[in-house]
């Protein structure tokens, strides 16, 4: 019995390590989560530039959105006049950040647990920032990663 307890020790420190905490569930490999970090920086960015070309090469017909202010469900058609309606009002991105993400794999699905800062910049100048938390989800398919869903939440509401 003696012996266990350095096993036992062990394993127990291993469960507890920060690193160790950080993974939950099957991970990609890292050649799969670059490109998931850059796919899911380009739909970003593009939703933001109302850059229809490039968010369209990345998201699919399929789009469900759930954005963080509480409005409805929105497809890929309605996501795209939301980006139109943000280029019209003068707003632009001024920092886009992504302090924290977890990865799961299954299959051809990765699903990602972010959290995301966002400060926008509107016509007059201003600033104003929001932070909140999302689950993304990317699907593998025609020999490409593509991004079809998220929901967002903000910090404090």
């Amino acid at each position: 019995m003696p012996r266990l307890r350095p096993t036992l020790a062990l394993m127990l420190a291993t469960v507890a390590s920060p690193l160790a905490a950080q993974v939950y569930g099957p991970q990609p490999d890292t050649a799969t989560q670059r490109e998931i970090l850059a796919l899911r920086e380009t739909a970003w960015r593009s939703w933001f530039a109302n850059d229809r070309a490039a968010f369209q090469r990345v998201v699919p017909d399929e789009l469900v959105a759930l954005g963080w202010g509480g409005g409805p469900w929105e497809d890929r058609t309605q996501t795209l006049a939301q980006m139109e309606e943000f280029a019209k009002s003068g707003n632009t991105l001024a920092t886009l950040e992504f302090p924290r993400t977890v990865f799961q794999r299954y299959g051809d699905v990765v699903i990602l647990y972010t959290s995301f800062r966002v400060v926008v910049k509107n016509a007059a100048g201003n600033l104003q920032e929001t932070s909140g938390r999302g689950t993304e989800v990317f699907v593998h398919r025609g020999g490409r990663w593509v991004h079809t869903g998220w929901h967002l939440d903000t910090v404090g509401d």
